[in-house]
């Protein structure tokens, strides 16, 4: 039992180590994205799963996995924004979404 819980106990402090570490320091299989918005409480989607706002985007970003993405800015009030990403891994993505106010 002690065994056990010792393996999960490093797991998880490997994880951790990892979650924390510097977005010059990625693996072959993440890119860095950070987004940059004139709304900041926009939602930030990447290939159709909303993953949060875009002001938690900003600064050192976050690592998605490497390949082609579809990155969309939205909110109710402007028109959506969208990029298509393909980046291989290792690489940083800077998205500069400015969105426009809806005309009525």
């Amino acid at each position: 039992m002690k065994k056990s819980l010792d393996r999960i106990l490093l797991a998880v402090a490997l994880f951790g180590l990892g979650a924390v570490s510097c977005a010059h320091t990625l693996d072959a299989n993440a890119i860095a994205v950070r987004v940059e918005c004139n709304v900041p409480d926009a939602t930030l989607w990447v290939d159709d799963v909303l993953v949060g706002k875009v002001s938690d985007w900003k600064g050192d970003g976050k690592r998605i996995r490497a390949g082609f993405h579809r990155i969309e800015v939205r909110h109710p009030s402007y028109y959506s924004f969208f990029q298509e990403v393909e980046l291989p891994g290792g690489s940083n993505v800077l998205v500069n979404a400015k969105l426009r106010e809806l005309i009525e």
